[in-house]
Protein backbone atom coordinates (compact mmCIF):
# COMPACT_ATOMS: atom_id res chain seq x y z
CA UNK A 1 0.00 0.00 0.00
CA UNK A 2 2.70 2.16 0.95
CA UNK A 3 4.55 1.64 -2.43
CA UNK A 4 1.57 2.43 -4.01
CA UNK A 5 0.92 5.59 -2.58
CA UNK A 6 4.36 6.50 -2.67
CA UNK A 7 4.07 5.87 -7.16
CA UNK A 8 0.80 8.24 -6.95
CA UNK A 9 2.75 11.15 -5.29
CA UNK A 10 5.47 10.60 -7.75
CA UNK A 11 3.12 10.89 -10.99
CA UNK A 12 0.83 13.91 -9.47
CA UNK A 13 4.30 15.81 -8.79
CA UNK A 14 5.39 15.58 -11.76
CA UNK A 15 1.43 16.13 -13.66
CA UNK A 16 1.63 19.19 -11.36
CA UNK A 17 4.96 20.35 -11.75
CA UNK A 18 4.57 19.99 -15.74
CA UNK A 19 1.07 21.81 -16.23
CA UNK A 20 1.90 24.40 -13.30
CA UNK A 21 5.30 25.17 -13.94
CA UNK A 22 3.60 26.92 -17.74
CA UNK A 23 1.95 30.06 -16.14
CA UNK A 24 2.48 33.07 -17.71
CA UNK A 25 4.98 35.83 -16.27
CA UNK A 26 6.59 38.74 -17.14
CA UNK A 27 10.14 37.08 -17.57
CA UNK A 28 11.87 36.25 -20.74
CA UNK A 29 13.54 32.94 -21.52
CA UNK A 30 16.74 33.22 -23.02
CA UNK A 31 18.77 30.26 -24.90
CA UNK A 32 21.94 30.36 -25.27
CA UNK A 33 25.33 28.06 -25.49
CA UNK A 34 27.35 29.57 -22.29
CA UNK A 35 30.96 27.62 -24.67
CA UNK A 36 31.33 31.05 -27.07
CA UNK A 37 33.83 32.99 -24.70
CA UNK A 38 33.65 35.68 -24.76
CA UNK A 39 30.18 36.80 -25.52
CA UNK A 40 28.69 33.95 -23.28
CA UNK A 41 30.50 31.89 -20.88
CA UNK A 42 30.42 30.99 -16.61
CA UNK A 43 32.35 32.15 -14.15
CA UNK A 44 32.54 31.61 -10.96
CA UNK A 45 29.26 30.13 -11.37
CA UNK A 46 27.90 32.82 -12.95
CA UNK A 47 27.14 33.25 -16.85
CA UNK A 48 28.64 36.19 -18.42
CA UNK A 49 29.71 37.82 -21.45
CA UNK A 50 29.07 40.09 -24.59
CA UNK A 51 25.75 38.65 -25.22
CA UNK A 52 24.42 38.34 -22.04
CA UNK A 53 24.76 41.98 -20.83
CA UNK A 54 23.03 43.10 -23.82
CA UNK A 55 20.23 40.95 -23.21
CA UNK A 56 20.12 41.53 -19.41
CA UNK A 57 20.61 45.30 -20.72
CA UNK A 58 17.13 44.57 -23.17
CA UNK A 59 15.56 43.51 -19.64
CA UNK A 60 16.42 46.82 -17.69
CA UNK A 61 15.20 48.87 -20.97
CA UNK A 62 11.72 46.82 -21.50
CA UNK A 63 11.43 46.48 -17.98
CA UNK A 64 11.02 42.57 -18.00
CA UNK A 65 12.72 39.73 -16.00
CA UNK A 66 15.49 37.81 -18.08
CA UNK A 67 15.83 34.52 -17.23
CA UNK A 68 19.35 32.79 -19.12
CA UNK A 69 19.05 29.11 -19.49
CA UNK A 70 22.27 27.38 -21.05
CA UNK A 71 22.20 24.42 -23.30
CA UNK A 72 23.44 23.28 -26.19
CA UNK A 73 23.84 25.23 -29.13
CA UNK A 74 21.44 23.42 -31.75
CA UNK A 75 19.26 23.02 -28.56
CA UNK A 76 19.24 26.73 -28.14
CA UNK A 77 18.18 27.34 -31.38
CA UNK A 78 15.26 25.03 -31.42
CA UNK A 79 14.20 26.14 -27.93
CA UNK A 80 13.43 29.26 -30.06
CA UNK A 81 11.89 27.51 -32.87
CA UNK A 82 9.30 25.41 -30.72
CA UNK A 83 8.65 28.44 -27.95
CA UNK A 84 10.40 26.63 -25.34
CA UNK A 85 12.44 30.01 -25.04
CA UNK A 86 11.73 33.56 -26.11
CA UNK A 87 14.35 34.98 -27.82
CA UNK A 88 18.23 32.88 -28.07
CA UNK A 89 21.73 34.82 -27.97
CA UNK A 90 24.44 33.27 -28.86
CA UNK A 91 26.29 34.60 -32.00
CA UNK A 92 24.08 33.61 -34.00
CA UNK A 93 24.39 34.55 -37.89
CA UNK A 94 21.48 35.05 -39.97
CA UNK A 95 21.08 32.55 -42.94
CA UNK A 96 17.78 31.65 -45.43
CA UNK A 97 17.49 28.47 -44.08
CA UNK A 98 17.54 29.29 -40.03
CA UNK A 99 14.74 31.95 -41.25
CA UNK A 100 12.34 29.09 -42.36
CA UNK A 101 12.12 28.54 -38.53
CA UNK A 102 12.83 31.79 -36.32
CA UNK A 103 12.83 35.26 -37.24
CA UNK A 104 15.93 37.73 -36.40
CA UNK A 105 16.80 40.97 -35.20
CA UNK A 106 18.58 43.82 -36.45
CA UNK A 107 22.90 42.74 -36.68
CA UNK A 108 24.22 43.96 -33.39
CA UNK A 109 28.11 43.09 -33.82
CA UNK A 110 30.13 42.05 -36.77
CA UNK A 111 32.65 39.34 -36.67
CA UNK A 112 35.44 37.62 -38.75
CA UNK A 113 35.92 34.29 -39.31
CA UNK A 114 39.82 33.11 -38.82
CA UNK A 115 42.01 30.37 -38.84
CA UNK A 116 43.70 28.34 -35.62
CA UNK A 117 46.60 26.14 -36.80
CA UNK A 118 49.54 24.27 -34.63
CA UNK A 119 52.45 26.71 -33.83
CA UNK A 120 55.31 25.20 -36.12
CA UNK A 121 52.08 24.44 -39.03
CA UNK A 122 53.39 24.55 -42.74
CA UNK A 123 50.29 26.84 -43.03
CA UNK A 124 50.74 29.57 -40.04
CA UNK A 125 53.18 31.90 -42.65
CA UNK A 126 50.16 32.02 -45.53
CA UNK A 127 49.02 36.02 -45.81
CA UNK A 128 46.45 34.90 -48.41
CA UNK A 129 43.46 33.18 -48.04
CA UNK A 130 42.98 32.01 -51.41
CA UNK A 131 46.92 30.72 -50.86
CA UNK A 132 45.91 29.04 -47.58
CA UNK A 133 42.67 27.44 -48.92
CA UNK A 134 44.46 25.47 -51.81
CA UNK A 135 47.16 24.21 -49.33
CA UNK A 136 44.24 22.80 -47.07
CA UNK A 137 42.89 21.46 -50.24
CA UNK A 138 46.19 19.75 -51.80
CA UNK A 139 47.07 18.54 -48.33
CA UNK A 140 43.37 16.88 -47.84
CA UNK A 141 43.41 18.66 -44.33
CA UNK A 142 41.25 17.37 -41.57
CA UNK A 143 39.75 20.67 -40.48
CA UNK A 144 37.96 21.28 -36.99
CA UNK A 145 34.78 23.79 -35.87
CA UNK A 146 31.82 23.93 -33.83
CA UNK A 147 28.72 22.31 -34.54
CA UNK A 148 25.94 24.27 -36.32
CA UNK A 149 28.16 27.37 -36.97
CA UNK A 150 29.56 29.51 -40.17
CA UNK A 151 32.84 27.05 -39.61
CA UNK A 152 31.18 24.51 -40.47
CA UNK A 153 29.42 26.07 -43.42
CA UNK A 154 32.68 27.57 -44.85
CA UNK A 155 34.66 24.40 -44.84
CA UNK A 156 31.63 21.88 -46.31
CA UNK A 157 29.75 24.08 -48.57
CA UNK A 158 26.24 26.12 -48.48
CA UNK A 159 24.20 27.64 -50.86
CA UNK A 160 22.29 29.73 -48.44
CA UNK A 161 25.37 31.35 -46.88
CA UNK A 162 27.05 31.20 -50.71
CA UNK A 163 29.94 28.94 -49.51
CA UNK A 164 31.80 26.81 -52.00
CA UNK A 165 33.29 24.76 -49.44
CA UNK A 166 36.79 23.60 -48.96
CA UNK A 167 37.61 21.05 -51.37
CA UNK A 168 38.68 17.68 -50.69
CA UNK A 169 38.95 18.86 -46.80
CA UNK A 170 36.91 17.04 -44.08
CA UNK A 171 34.94 18.74 -41.88
CA UNK A 172 35.46 17.58 -37.99
CA UNK A 173 32.92 18.54 -35.52
CA UNK A 174 33.04 19.43 -31.90
CA UNK A 175 30.14 20.20 -29.80
CA UNK A 176 32.49 24.25 -28.86
CA UNK A 177 35.16 25.61 -30.24
CA UNK A 178 37.15 24.96 -27.46
CA UNK A 179 37.51 21.17 -28.01
CA UNK A 180 38.56 21.50 -31.62
CA UNK A 181 41.16 23.94 -30.57
CA UNK A 182 42.35 21.22 -27.82
CA UNK A 183 42.18 18.09 -30.57
CA UNK A 184 44.41 20.49 -32.88
CA UNK A 185 46.41 20.88 -30.30
CA UNK A 186 47.09 17.23 -30.15
CA UNK A 187 47.47 17.11 -33.33
CA UNK A 188 44.36 15.48 -33.97
CA UNK A 189 43.73 18.60 -37.25
CA UNK A 190 45.02 20.45 -39.54
CA UNK A 191 43.29 23.48 -38.46
CA UNK A 192 40.18 25.19 -37.10
CA UNK A 193 38.00 27.59 -38.50
CA UNK A 194 36.32 29.61 -35.91
CA UNK A 195 35.26 33.34 -34.89
CA UNK A 196 37.91 36.16 -34.24
CA UNK A 197 36.98 36.83 -30.45
CA UNK A 198 36.63 33.36 -29.26
CA UNK A 199 40.15 32.53 -31.48
CA UNK A 200 42.12 35.14 -29.54
CA UNK A 201 40.74 33.18 -26.06
CA UNK A 202 42.00 29.20 -27.21
CA UNK A 203 45.16 30.93 -28.34
CA UNK A 204 46.23 32.17 -24.76
CA UNK A 205 44.68 29.32 -22.93
CA UNK A 206 45.65 26.57 -25.06
CA UNK A 207 49.47 25.81 -25.86
CA UNK A 208 51.16 25.47 -29.29
CA UNK A 209 48.49 27.01 -31.04
CA UNK A 210 48.17 30.30 -33.02
CA UNK A 211 46.25 32.23 -35.46
CA UNK A 212 47.21 33.11 -39.12
CA UNK A 213 47.37 36.68 -39.43
CA UNK A 214 46.43 38.75 -42.37
CA UNK A 215 43.94 35.67 -43.25
CA UNK A 216 40.23 36.18 -42.59
CA UNK A 217 37.95 33.61 -44.45
CA UNK A 218 34.60 35.61 -44.67
CA UNK A 219 32.50 38.55 -42.49
CA UNK A 220 29.18 38.33 -40.69
CA UNK A 221 26.74 39.56 -38.46
CA UNK A 222 25.41 38.43 -35.42
CA UNK A 223 21.64 38.99 -34.34
CA UNK A 224 18.92 37.65 -31.64
CA UNK A 225 16.60 34.45 -32.26
CA UNK A 226 12.82 35.27 -31.69
CA UNK A 227 9.77 32.54 -32.49
CA UNK A 228 8.58 33.71 -36.13
CA UNK A 229 5.09 35.00 -34.69
CA UNK A 230 6.71 36.97 -31.93
CA UNK A 231 6.64 39.67 -33.84
CA UNK A 232 5.72 42.31 -31.03
CA UNK A 233 9.50 40.83 -29.29
CA UNK A 234 11.22 41.29 -32.63
CA UNK A 235 10.36 45.47 -33.03
CA UNK A 236 11.06 45.83 -28.94
CA UNK A 237 14.27 44.32 -29.60
CA UNK A 238 14.90 46.42 -32.70
CA UNK A 239 14.10 49.25 -31.08
CA UNK A 240 16.90 48.74 -28.23
CA UNK A 241 19.89 47.58 -30.78
CA UNK A 242 18.79 51.26 -32.23
CA UNK A 243 19.02 52.52 -28.33
CA UNK A 244 22.00 50.51 -27.49
CA UNK A 245 23.86 51.96 -30.65
CA UNK A 246 23.48 55.68 -30.28
CA UNK A 247 23.94 55.84 -26.57
CA UNK A 248 26.87 54.12 -25.51
CA UNK A 249 25.64 51.33 -24.74
CA UNK A 250 27.18 49.07 -27.57
CA UNK A 251 30.46 50.88 -27.42
CA UNK A 252 30.85 50.04 -23.37
CA UNK A 253 30.38 46.14 -24.18
CA UNK A 254 32.93 46.34 -26.73
CA UNK A 255 35.60 48.52 -25.02
CA UNK A 256 34.68 46.19 -22.03
CA UNK A 257 35.27 42.24 -23.97
CA UNK A 258 37.08 43.52 -26.81
CA UNK A 259 39.61 45.93 -25.46
CA UNK A 260 42.98 45.52 -24.57
CA UNK A 261 42.77 44.06 -20.97
CA UNK A 262 41.94 40.77 -20.89
CA UNK A 263 38.49 40.18 -18.94
CA UNK A 264 38.27 36.96 -19.44
CA UNK A 265 40.95 34.40 -18.17
CA UNK A 266 40.97 30.53 -17.34
CA UNK A 267 39.88 29.64 -14.15
CA UNK A 268 41.36 27.04 -12.12
CA UNK A 269 39.65 23.74 -12.01
CA UNK A 270 40.11 23.01 -8.11
CA UNK A 271 38.31 26.07 -6.81
CA UNK A 272 35.20 26.28 -4.49
CA UNK A 273 32.94 27.02 -6.79
CA UNK A 274 33.58 24.44 -9.67
CA UNK A 275 33.23 22.06 -6.48
CA UNK A 276 29.44 23.69 -5.69
CA UNK A 277 28.99 23.12 -9.55
CA UNK A 278 29.48 19.50 -9.02
CA UNK A 279 27.96 19.00 -6.36
CA UNK A 280 24.95 20.51 -7.67
CA UNK A 281 25.03 18.56 -10.86
CA UNK A 282 25.41 14.99 -8.70
CA UNK A 283 22.58 15.82 -6.74
CA UNK A 284 20.74 16.33 -9.95
CA UNK A 285 21.87 12.86 -11.71
CA UNK A 286 21.50 11.45 -8.70
CA UNK A 287 17.33 12.71 -8.18
CA UNK A 288 17.20 11.84 -12.29
CA UNK A 289 18.13 8.51 -11.97
CA UNK A 290 15.64 8.03 -8.48
CA UNK A 291 12.68 9.09 -10.17
CA UNK A 292 13.37 7.63 -13.43
CA UNK A 293 13.45 4.08 -12.00
CA UNK A 294 10.91 4.41 -9.79
CA UNK A 295 8.65 5.98 -12.53
CA UNK A 296 10.52 2.77 -14.60
CA UNK A 297 9.24 -0.19 -12.12
CA UNK A 298 5.81 1.51 -12.12
CA UNK A 299 4.95 1.31 -16.26
CA UNK A 300 7.28 -1.84 -16.34
CA UNK A 301 4.89 -3.40 -13.45
CA UNK A 302 1.87 -1.92 -15.23
CA UNK A 303 3.30 -3.51 -18.60
CA UNK A 304 3.29 -6.92 -17.13
CA UNK A 305 0.60 -7.30 -15.63
CA UNK A 306 -1.37 -6.68 -18.68
CA UNK A 307 0.74 -8.39 -20.79
CA UNK A 308 -0.12 -11.62 -18.50
CA UNK A 309 -3.96 -10.92 -18.89
CA UNK A 310 -5.95 -13.95 -20.10
CA UNK A 311 -9.22 -12.25 -20.89
CA UNK A 312 -10.09 -12.03 -24.51
CA UNK A 313 -12.46 -8.88 -25.10
CA UNK A 314 -12.01 -5.76 -26.59
CA UNK A 315 -10.47 -3.77 -23.87
CA UNK A 316 -7.90 -5.94 -23.59
CA UNK A 317 -6.69 -6.80 -26.62
CA UNK A 318 -6.30 -2.35 -27.05
CA UNK A 319 -4.29 -2.52 -24.04
CA UNK A 320 -1.92 -5.12 -25.30
CA UNK A 321 -1.90 -3.78 -28.23
CA UNK A 322 -0.35 0.10 -26.68
CA UNK A 323 2.15 -1.69 -24.17
CA UNK A 324 3.75 -4.05 -27.40
CA UNK A 325 3.57 -0.52 -28.88
CA UNK A 326 5.18 0.92 -26.04
CA UNK A 327 7.59 -1.77 -25.46
CA UNK A 328 9.01 -1.81 -29.25
CA UNK A 329 9.03 2.04 -29.53
CA UNK A 330 11.11 2.76 -26.52
CA UNK A 331 13.19 -0.47 -27.00
CA UNK A 332 13.83 0.52 -30.37
CA UNK A 333 14.59 4.19 -30.52
CA UNK A 334 17.85 5.49 -28.71
CA UNK A 335 17.44 7.31 -25.62
CA UNK A 336 18.68 10.64 -27.10
CA UNK A 337 16.18 10.74 -29.96
CA UNK A 338 13.79 9.84 -27.25
CA UNK A 339 14.55 12.68 -24.99
CA UNK A 340 14.48 15.47 -27.47
CA UNK A 341 11.17 13.74 -29.54
CA UNK A 342 9.60 14.41 -25.73
CA UNK A 343 10.85 17.64 -24.54
CA UNK A 344 10.95 19.39 -27.72
CA UNK A 345 7.74 18.09 -29.78
CA UNK A 346 5.26 16.16 -27.10
CA UNK A 347 6.12 18.67 -24.28
CA UNK A 348 7.11 21.80 -27.00
CA UNK A 349 4.65 24.11 -24.73
CA UNK A 350 6.57 23.39 -21.04
CA UNK A 351 8.87 25.79 -20.09
CA UNK A 352 9.78 25.11 -16.58
CA UNK A 353 13.26 23.17 -15.56
CA UNK A 354 13.76 20.67 -18.53
CA UNK A 355 14.88 17.88 -15.40
CA UNK A 356 11.15 17.17 -14.92
CA UNK A 357 10.60 15.91 -18.83
CA UNK A 358 14.34 14.21 -18.07
CA UNK A 359 12.71 12.50 -15.54
CA UNK A 360 9.70 11.45 -17.36
CA UNK A 361 11.90 10.65 -20.42
CA UNK A 362 14.16 8.24 -18.74
CA UNK A 363 10.95 6.70 -16.72
CA UNK A 364 9.26 6.14 -19.61
CA UNK A 365 12.58 4.27 -21.33
CA UNK A 366 13.22 2.57 -18.18
CA UNK A 367 9.86 1.20 -18.16
CA UNK A 368 9.57 -0.79 -21.33
CA UNK A 369 13.39 -2.42 -20.38
CA UNK A 370 11.62 -3.51 -16.81
CA UNK A 371 8.94 -4.66 -18.27
CA UNK A 372 10.85 -7.38 -20.07
CA UNK A 373 12.82 -8.50 -16.76
CA UNK A 374 9.13 -8.56 -14.84
CA UNK A 375 8.51 -10.53 -17.81
CA UNK A 376 11.45 -12.58 -17.34
CA UNK A 377 11.29 -13.02 -13.66
CA UNK A 378 7.31 -14.05 -13.83
CA UNK A 379 8.01 -16.67 -15.96
CA UNK A 380 10.45 -18.03 -13.90
CA UNK A 381 7.94 -18.46 -11.56
CA UNK A 382 6.85 -21.98 -11.41
CA UNK A 383 2.96 -22.55 -12.95
CA UNK A 384 2.47 -24.59 -10.30
CA UNK A 385 2.13 -20.89 -7.69
CA UNK A 386 -0.42 -19.51 -9.85
CA UNK A 387 -2.39 -22.71 -10.59
CA UNK A 388 -2.53 -23.43 -6.10
CA UNK A 389 -3.57 -19.88 -5.74
CA UNK A 390 -6.29 -20.15 -8.26
CA UNK A 391 -7.12 -23.45 -7.01
CA UNK A 392 -7.94 -22.25 -3.60
CA UNK A 393 -10.68 -19.33 -5.15
CA UNK A 394 -8.30 -16.49 -5.38
CA UNK A 395 -8.53 -13.80 -8.17
CA UNK A 396 -5.78 -13.60 -11.00
CA UNK A 397 -4.95 -10.30 -9.60
CA UNK A 398 -4.63 -11.43 -5.82
CA UNK A 399 -2.36 -14.17 -7.11
CA UNK A 400 -0.21 -11.89 -9.14
CA UNK A 401 0.00 -9.48 -6.20
CA UNK A 402 0.52 -12.10 -3.32
CA UNK A 403 2.10 -14.95 -4.66
CA UNK A 404 3.72 -14.76 -7.84
CA UNK A 405 4.99 -10.55 -8.37
CA UNK A 406 6.95 -10.77 -4.81
CA UNK A 407 9.03 -14.00 -6.04
CA UNK A 408 9.54 -12.48 -9.42
CA UNK A 409 10.49 -9.17 -7.86
CA UNK A 410 13.47 -11.43 -5.80
CA UNK A 411 14.30 -12.73 -9.67
CA UNK A 412 14.43 -9.98 -10.88
CA UNK A 413 16.33 -8.04 -8.62
CA UNK A 414 20.23 -8.69 -10.73
CA UNK A 415 18.64 -7.03 -13.51
CA UNK A 416 16.74 -4.67 -12.30
CA UNK A 417 20.16 -3.53 -10.33
CA UNK A 418 21.95 -3.12 -13.77
CA UNK A 419 19.01 -1.29 -15.15
CA UNK A 420 19.58 1.37 -12.25
CA UNK A 421 23.02 1.18 -13.37
CA UNK A 422 22.22 1.92 -16.68
CA UNK A 423 20.16 5.07 -15.94
CA UNK A 424 22.87 6.42 -13.90
CA UNK A 425 25.54 7.03 -17.06
CA UNK A 426 22.36 6.78 -19.96
CA UNK A 427 21.62 10.38 -17.64
CA UNK A 428 24.30 11.98 -19.04
CA UNK A 429 22.43 13.05 -21.94
CA UNK A 430 20.63 15.82 -20.11
CA UNK A 431 22.40 18.32 -21.03
CA UNK A 432 21.07 18.33 -24.83
CA UNK A 433 17.92 19.53 -23.65
CA UNK A 434 19.18 22.47 -20.61
CA UNK A 435 18.93 20.09 -17.68
CA UNK A 436 21.86 20.48 -15.62
CA UNK A 437 23.60 17.33 -14.43
CA UNK A 438 26.71 15.59 -13.51
CA UNK A 439 28.35 15.95 -17.01
CA UNK A 440 27.22 19.04 -17.71
CA UNK A 441 28.56 20.99 -14.83
CA UNK A 442 32.05 19.14 -15.53
CA UNK A 443 31.80 20.09 -19.58
CA UNK A 444 31.31 23.36 -17.82
CA UNK A 445 34.19 23.62 -15.88
CA UNK A 446 36.08 22.27 -19.07
CA UNK A 447 35.13 24.96 -21.00
CA UNK A 448 35.89 27.35 -18.69
CA UNK A 449 39.65 26.06 -17.75
CA UNK A 450 40.61 24.26 -20.85
CA UNK A 451 41.93 21.77 -18.81
CA UNK A 452 40.01 18.95 -20.48
CA UNK A 453 42.27 16.12 -19.29
CA UNK A 454 42.03 16.17 -15.88
CA UNK A 455 38.62 17.46 -15.78
CA UNK A 456 37.24 14.24 -17.61
CA UNK A 457 39.13 11.89 -15.83
CA UNK A 458 37.59 13.60 -12.63
CA UNK A 459 34.46 12.79 -14.25
CA UNK A 460 34.88 9.24 -15.31
CA UNK A 461 36.30 8.53 -12.10
CA UNK A 462 33.19 10.04 -10.17
CA UNK A 463 30.96 7.88 -12.30
CA UNK A 464 32.94 4.64 -11.77
CA UNK A 465 32.84 5.42 -7.74
CA UNK A 466 29.22 5.69 -7.90
CA UNK A 467 28.84 2.51 -10.16
CA UNK A 468 31.17 0.49 -7.89
CA UNK A 469 29.09 1.44 -4.72
CA UNK A 470 26.10 0.98 -5.84
CA UNK A 471 27.14 -2.25 -7.21
CA UNK A 472 28.71 -3.33 -3.75
CA UNK A 473 24.61 -1.99 -1.91
CA UNK A 474 23.23 -4.69 -4.73
CA UNK A 475 25.51 -7.36 -4.13
CA UNK A 476 24.78 -6.96 -0.42
CA UNK A 477 20.79 -7.07 -1.03
CA UNK A 478 21.00 -10.50 -3.09
CA UNK A 479 22.84 -11.87 -0.14
CA UNK A 480 20.63 -11.12 2.41
CA UNK A 481 17.47 -12.22 0.37
CA UNK A 482 19.27 -14.90 -0.09
CA UNK A 483 20.06 -15.92 3.17
CA UNK A 484 16.02 -14.72 3.84
CA UNK A 485 15.29 -17.44 1.40
CA UNK A 486 17.47 -20.63 3.10
CA UNK A 487 15.87 -19.37 6.21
Amino acid sequence: MKIKRLFLFVLIGMLFLLTGCNKKTTTLIVATNCEFAPFEYVSNGEIKGFDMDLVRAYGEYANVNIEIQDMDFDGALLSVSTKKADMSIAGITVSETRKQSMAFTKPYYSADQVVIVKSNSIYKDLTNADDLLAELTKNKASIGCQRGTTGQYFIEGDADWDFEGIKDTKCVMYDNGALAVKALSDGKLDAVVIDREPAKLYIKSISNVEIIKDVILTQEEYAIAVNLNNQELLDSLNEFIDYAMNNQIMDDLVNKYFGDEDIVEASSVWNWNNFKQVLKGLANTFIITIVSFMLGILFGMLVSVIAGLNSKNIVTKVLKGITKGYVAIFRGTPIMVQLLIIYYVIFRWFTGDAIWVAMLAFGLNSGAYVSEIIRGGINAVPAGQMEAGRSLGLSYKTVMKKIVLPQAIKNCLPSLGNEFISLIKETSVVGFIGAFDLTLAFRKIANATYDYASTYLMMGLIYFVIVMLVTLLLHNLERRLAHDRIK
